[in-house]
């Protein structure tokens, strides 16, 4: 029992070695996506892009929301003055309005973020691509999140790297 013991820890021990001395050889880098994202000029023009394209739909919400508003103000102040068909007429047409508010809001919000996804999605390819290349032309063996790391050093971390190449690449 003792022996099979120690020859468990002196292959314990080899395998550390061996796994420190491929730790050594390692080459690792990180990148801040956060930081990447937010510094590359494609997300400004992304974010024009995506508002040239819902902003007559953001502008028809919002005539939907003042005409519902109106709508609104007027009833409660003609309120005492209406017949019951009157309110019920009134009651009505505010609620068709609303529930056509409903569904456009609903599909606005749906498509908006679908369409941010799909452009988010061709940067972040932008964004791999450039990782990858970078990791592959300086040796790189490992490339982590720079929020997966306690502590990186900063010599490490080539996000300014991947800014600069996704740039380009516009």
């Amino acid at each position: 029992m003792n022996k099979a013991l120690k020859v468990a820890g002196l292959s314990f021990a080899l395998m550390a070695a061996g796994m420190g001395s491929a730790l050594a050889e390692t080459k690792i880098a990180v990148v801040d996506m956060g930081e990447v994202f937010q510094k590359l000029p494609q997300r400004e023009a992304v974010s024009k892009k995506l508002k040239g394209e819902f902003e007559p739909r953001m502008r028809e919400l919002q005539k939907l929301e003042a005409d519902g508003q109106q709508l609104v103000e007027k009833f409660k102040k003609d309120e005492a003055f209406m017949s019951a068909e009157q309110k019920k007429q009134s009651q009505e047409k505010l609620a068709k309005l609303q529930m056509e508010f409903n569904q456009k809001r609903q599909a606005f919000e749906q498509d908006n973020g679908r369409r941010q996804s799909e452009e988010r999605g061709k940067i972040l390819t932008k964004v791999q691509a450039a990782i990858e290349s970078i990791a592959k032309s300086n040796g790189y063996d490992l490339v982590l999140e720079r929020n997966a790391a306690p502590y990186a050093a900063s010599k490490l971390d080539i996000s300014a790297q991947v800014i600069s190449q996704v740039s380009k690449s516009n």
